[in-house]
């Protein structure tokens, strides 16, 4: 389109105020006969056009960033200035003639504005004000202009001519007081990216100027204009005092709130922008501030554009359910509401690291310019259980055209939930330390309870990712369309750990079932799966935590509940199994009690006195939730006193965690659950509580196994031979009384080859209770030690005496079965004698004795041990002076103790030593006497795989007189060949190795593994 050719032209210049303007007629001419000089219509079916022209107003000038070291020198700052501005008059048809005069050219109040209806290039026609960077302003079309017709004085000065901006007032002429507006119908691009770099006063990273022209102009909804306090023209440049402000919109690239911008004589002073935003990962609205100040350098004395930009937070208090779009009803978030106390963000720097690697407009981590750190900032949460917990976190920013908009593929929204949506930046090598927030073991609530802390564990690390809405929605002006999810966390499962003792953190996240329909379909109200790492976690795998008892005594010593933690639900806590048994507890409300509590490592699998696995005296379907191991934790708050309710505007006084189960138990093994028509139930409840203020911390288990019996089953039926029917077992444990069990035993059977003592069952029905019959002495026994249960019956034959020749006693036969507590089978005892009642036999001065027990399990024979001892004894009297006695003893100990095949740390053990010992008394008057004593012994031991042979000598004489004694011993120990890793020379020896004369000592009664093992069962 060709520009169009005024009629005419003039340049007015009146040196005395500096005006200089230019004019170009259209559709005007000049009449230089009439007096005075008149322009006249041309055309007068055509419009009459005045265009006045204007030297460029402004000068676009390089910005420097604040405490930027490396400024330009003076002289060397970047400067350009923009193109000419131009008023264009529209000279209504009533005006015939204009004035062409200095006054008659300056009285603009008389025209109308001729502006740019809507977005676009003005034509050369039309009005079009270059006084900012790259943008083209137009007034409003029925503003006018405001300035002096002749030069004005002041006290001998003459003023700047300069044409100002103005409403009209009643009559048409121009307002003073009122407030015009202008728009940016158009922006020019940078000549090239240095410039664009350069002059960054309009222009910072990540915003663009354009949408000035949207914000300002039909038809966008939101569009409002500019008010422009102070607009005025001069031939030293324009003088801008420009304020516009806008409402949030859904229209994409729009993110700016306020533009306010300040220029003095065609320098800007003072631009300031807000842009809209939200903060990421919590969605808080924000705005980011561009501020550009003239700033005088004191060294240089330059006055230099500096330029700063920092964050403002506008939403301080986020709250989550019921946000708009938020999925799941914010149950992917533990926290229902965050708000951000601190600090306010300091300057950024002018290049933060952005979000998306490369893109920096769209968004950006919050940094310091000093440090060029993040910003750490302070947040106070309030959990999905109304606690409150307290954290700290980096926070972006990103702006609000990209946060509004669905995450559409393709959009830069999704891109940046791809971003930090999944677990590529928090497992592996290249993690990511802002995707986690370290919440120092606080409780932390992931559901709502109905009991305080049932669940709620102790979080270390919570890490985070964003979501998009659940589908399709709106755009709203006021609310992101990503939201916060945790995607894993690191905690303690504080009830487990009382009992199984502590473990690595384990790994939760949120149940997809809970997520989409919260409890809903979930009767057994499983809300997190547990796995042992975040990596688990990530790859779907099916990989329980699995969950050792290093104690048995701390939750009774009578079973050990190992189980693979897959889940915790709010009913019941911990869930074992893997994920097909908590899907069937979560959708069903039933619990399968093999795979319950079924582990990878056989070594750890549950085990019911000591040998029987717990999942197989389990039925393979318990039925409902009630039959599964409630596993729970609960926050203890001080009681209200007018009811005597929990209040929970107080610190916490404490918490209580507790095991409760209850489950029928089927026949496995050894352990025979149906006797008669009864079948045998478990029922436990163990609590641990602790108290803050008073530092206590204590233990408290007490449970029962309801009528069952323990047989020996071997895999030859007919090596059958024991069982004992329990009519409840009852065991408990007290943090400071230690563990107490009280069997109540309400028959022993015999089968197999001792099914004749049944015959005799009635007379020993009471039970423990010797009786003799037929001369044979049946006596049934009940021992109970720390690690094991003896029960069986003892057949005491009767002593045999041939006068003074020979002498037979404490025959007694035992058979029975041990029931351990630790690891270890159920088994058979038969025993001739014990080593603590060895039978005796006595022939003159001859005499003799020893043992022999036999312990056997339904594989294999366990144990053997046995000792022969044969002596001589002499005794002397001379005539009551003097008497004496002179005794030697030969015997040899035996023993074969096999290992457990699946411990690697047990090992077979053999013992075999024989020994010699002779002793020598002699008292005189009962004054004085003299005690000797030779000891010698050869032993060979093999433990494992390694074996060793060792001789051992001692020699003891002690001498009495009086109330003086002196003893004197030698003793020497030598290793005739190989060695044993667990001992020293004197290591491995029994009871019939040595029998000294010294006091016991407690170390001669413990040894140092029983000792840990006592200690171990307190620690817990």
């Amino acid at each position: 389109m060709s520009t169009p050719v005024p009629a005419a032209s003039v340049r007015l210049v009146r040196p005395q105020d500096m005006l200089v303007i230019d004019f170009d007629f259209h559709n005007l001419r000049s009449d230089p006969g009439a007096d005075p000089p008149q322009l006249r219509r041309i055309d007068p079916d055509q419009p009459c056009v005045v265009v006045v022209r204007f030297e460029p107003q402004h000068i676009t000038e390089q910005t420097v960033y604040e405490n930027e070291p490396d400024r330009p020198a003076p002289g060397a700052i970047a400067a350009r200035a923009v193109g000419p501005s131009r008023i264009a008059f529209v000279v209504p048809e009533t005006v015939k003639t204009i004035a062409y005069t200095e006054s008659g050219l300056l009285r603009w109040w008389q025209w109308v504005m001729r502006v740019v209806p809507a977005a676009g290039r003005p034509g050369d026609r039309e009005t079009d004000l270059l006084v900012v960077d790259w943008l083209h302003l137009t007034p409003e079309r029925y503003a006018t202009w405001d300035h002096a017709e002749t030069p004005v004085e002041h006290d001998g000065r003459t003023e700047l001519w300069h044409t100002r901006l103005a409403g009209r007032g009643p009559a048409g002429r121009p307002d003073p007081f009122s407030v015009p507006t202008v728009r940016v119908v158009a922006a020019d691009d940078p000549a090239n990216p240095q410039e664009a770099g350069l002059f960054g006063a309009l222009n910072p990273e990540g915003f663009d100027y354009r949408q000035l022209v949207t914000l300002t102009n039909p038809p966008e909804p939101d569009a409002a204009p500019v008010a422009a306090a102070l607009l005025a023209l001069s031939a030293a440049g324009a003088t801008l005092d420009l304020d516009g402000r806008w409402e949030p919109t859904t229209t994409p690239g729009l993110n700016l709130k306020h533009w306010e911008h300040h220029a003095w004589q065609g320098r800007d002073n003072k631009v300031i922008l807000e842009q809209y935003g939200f903060l990421v990962p919590y969605g808080h609205r924000a705005l980011l501030f561009t501020e550009t100040k003239r700033t005088f350098d004191a060294t240089t004395g330059v006055a230099y554009l500096e330029q700063r930009r920092f964050v403002r937070i506008t939403e301080p208090v986020k709250e989550y359910p019921g946000a708009y779009g938020v999925p799941f009803g914010g149950r992917a978030l533990p926290f229902r509401r965050i708000a951000i106390e601190g600090p306010v963000p300091p300057v950024l720097p002018r290049s933060p690291e952005p979000l998306l690697a490369g893109r920096p407009e769209h968004g950006f981590w919050i940094q310091s310019l000093d440090t060029g750190a993040d910003v750490v900032f302070a947040l106070r949460a309030t959990d999905q259980a109304d606690r409150e917990q307290r954290f700290t976190a980096p926070l972006g920013f990103v702006p609000h055209d990209v946060a509004v908009r669905y995450p559409a593929e393709g959009t830069v929204l999704r891109e940046l939930i791809d971003a930090y949506g999944g677990f590529d930046r928090i497992t592996g090598d290249d993690r990511d330390p802002r995707r986690s927030v370290d919440l120092a073991g606080q409780e932390l609530g992931y559901t709502a309870e109905r009991d305080p802390g049932t669940a709620s564990h102790p979080t270390h690390r919570l890490f985070w990712g964003l979501q998009g809405p659940p589908g399709p929605v709106d755009p709203r002006p006021d609310s992101p369309l990503f939201f916060p999810r945790m995607l894993a966390a690191e905690a303690r499962l504080t009830a487990l750990d009382a009992f199984y003792g502590p473990g690595d953190p384990v790994v939760l996240g949120y149940d997809e079932a809970y997520l989409r329909d919260a409890f809903a379909g979930n009767p057994g109200e499983v809300y997190v799966r547990v796995r042992a790492s975040v990596a688990s976690l990530a790859s779907g795998a099916d990989e329980p935590v699995q969950r050792t008892v290093l104690n048995s005594s701390g939750i009774g010593g009578i079973w050990t509940p190992n189980l693979d933690v897959g889940g915790v639900s709010r009913a019941i806590g911990a869930v074992g199994g893997n994920a097909e048994t908590v899907d069937l507890l979560r959708d069903e409300g039933t619990i399968t009690g093999k795979s319950y509590f079924d582990v990878r490592d056989q070594l750890n699998w549950a085990v019911l006195f000591g040998a029987t696995l717990l999942a197989n005296v389990l039925p393979d379907n318990v039925g409902g939730r009630e039959f599964a191991p409630k596993i729970k934790k609960e926050t203890l708050y001080p009681k209200r006193p007018n009811n005597g309710l929990p209040n929970l505007d107080k610190q916490p006084s404490g918490h209580r965690m507790t095991i409760t189960f209850s489950t029928p138990l089927v026949d496995a093994g050894p352990f025979r659950a149906l006797v008669g028509d009864t079948r045998a139930k478990l029922d436990l409840k163990v609590l641990n509580e602790v108290g803050y203020a008073e530092g206590t911390n204590t233990n408290t288990i007490c449970g029962k196994i309801s009528l069952f019996e323990l047989r020996l089953m071997t895999a030859t039926p007919g090596l059958q031979f024991i069982g004992v029917v329990f009519k409840d077992f009852q065991f408990s444990y007290d943090h400071d009384g230690g563990p107490s069990f009280k069997p109540g035993v309400d028959a022993v059977r015999f089968y197999g080859p001792l099914s004749f003592v049944g015959v005799f069952q009635d007379a020993i029905g009471d039970a423990f209770k010797g009786v003799s019959i037929l001369g044979l002495k049946l006596k049934t026994y009940l021992e109970i030690t720390y690690t094991e249960v003896r029960v069986g019956v003892t057949f005491g034959l009767e002593d045999i005496k041939m006068g003074p020749i020979l002498r037979v006693t404490n025959c007694v036969l035992s058979a029975g079965i041990v029931v351990p507590f630790e690891k270890k089978p159920v088994r058979a005892a038969f025993g001739f004698a014990r080593e603590d009642e060895k039978f005796n036999i006595t022939v003159y001065g001859f005499g003799g004795g020893g043992f022999l027990t036999i312990e056997v399990s339904e594989k294999r024979m366990e144990k053997i041990e046995g000792a022969l001892e044969a002596t001589y004894t002499l005794a002397f009297d001379f005539a009551q002076l003097a008497t004496g006695l002179a005794r030697i003893a030969i015997g040899v100990y035996f023993k074969l103790e096999r290992g457990e095949d699946e411990d690697e740390n047990s090992k077979d053990e053999v013992v075999l030593r024989g020994y010699v010992r002779a002793t020598g008394r002699l008292s005189v008057l009962g004054l004085i006497s003299i005690t000797a004593e030779f000891y010698a012994d050869l032993q060979y031991r093999q433990l494992g795989g390694e074996t060793a042979v060792t001789a051992h000598v001692r020699v003891t004489v002690s001498i009495d007189i009086l109330f003086f004694h002196v003893s004197v011993a030698l003793e020497f120990f030598y290793n005739l060949k190989g060695s044993i890793s667990d001992e020293s020379l004197t290591g491995g020896r029994g009871s019939l190795a040595v029998a000294p004369e010294e006091p016991t000592s407690f170390g001669d009664l413990m040894s140092r593994q029983d000792w840990d093992e006592y200690c171990a069962a307190f620690a817990g």
